[in-house]
């Protein structure tokens, strides 16, 4: 992986230096999101497989990357499928798989209450988990397992600078899939390499108007008009 100055965009993608091994800034202020995530395995890709020099496996050293048609490999989120372009060259499709919230805290409270200039704020945390899926694909079995191989090689030895340069606390390959025919093309078959992720979700709430007044349980108790409010209804002793 090389260094870039905003790595959410992808086009034009300079070539990968032999000393580079990860180089991405640090991400803008909103943090996290699965977007983004998708965003960013399509960058690492496409950077993998824009230059021969840095495709481990020989064979596939002639499927080069490229910013249009007559590309050597088609990389792509899955809502942006090109069915005729992949039945002509092999193909990695991204898709982002459900995720979900994990309390770390009680209320989600993690940095307790405190003060910034006149306002109150308390902080609260939340954990998400989540997997992205990416779809190698390829016109036979063997191509396409040696296609994801070497995506799954690429993704785990550099998922600890992964994790370490962008804050996440998981970031790992949990599973290659068995090889399947694509229904949707002629003579193709896929490989799908999970990826599995987790980051923090931290943000803070001020307080922008007075709190809720106490109200005392005696201003409920001691009503002087109490037994007025309650309907009598007399007993029936016979």
């Amino acid at each position: 992986m090389s260094s870039h100055e905003n790595w959410c965009q992808t086009t034009p993608v300079p070539p990968k230096g032999d000393d580079d091994i990860l180089g991405i800034p640090a991400l803008c202020e909103m943090g996290w999101r699965p977007i983004m995530i998708t965003g960013f395995l399509r960058d690492w890709m496409i950077r993998h497989f824009a230059t021969p020099l840095t495709i481990e496996t020989p064979d596939l050293r002639k499927y080069v990357w490229s910013n249009d048609e007559r590309t050597g490999i088609l990389i792509e989120s899955v809502h942006r499928w090109k069915d005729d372009l992949i039945e002509k060259r092999p193909a990695i499709l991204i898709k982002r798989n459900p995720y979900a919230g994990k309390r770390v805290a009680i209320n989600d409270l993690s940095g307790g209450i405190g003060r910034t200039a006149d306002k109150q704020y308390e902080q609260h945390t939340v954990l998400w988990v989540g997997s992205h899926t990416l779809f190698c694909i390829h016109g036979t079995g063997a191509s396409t397992d040696i296609l994801a191989t070497e995506v799954q090689r690429e993704l785990t030895e550099f998922s600890p600078k992964v994790r370490e340069y962008l804050r996440m606390l998981k970031f790992a390959v949990t599973e290659v899939g068995p090889i399947s025919e694509v229904e949707e093309a002629t003579e193709n078959y896929v490989v799908p390499v999970t990826v599995a992720w987790a980051y923090q979700e931290t943000w803070r709430l001020r307080l922008e108007a007075l709190p809720l007044r106490r109200i005392p349980l005696t201003t409920l108790l001691d009503c002087e008009d109490w037994d007025d409010r309650i309907p009598y209804y007399p007993l029936n002793t016979t």
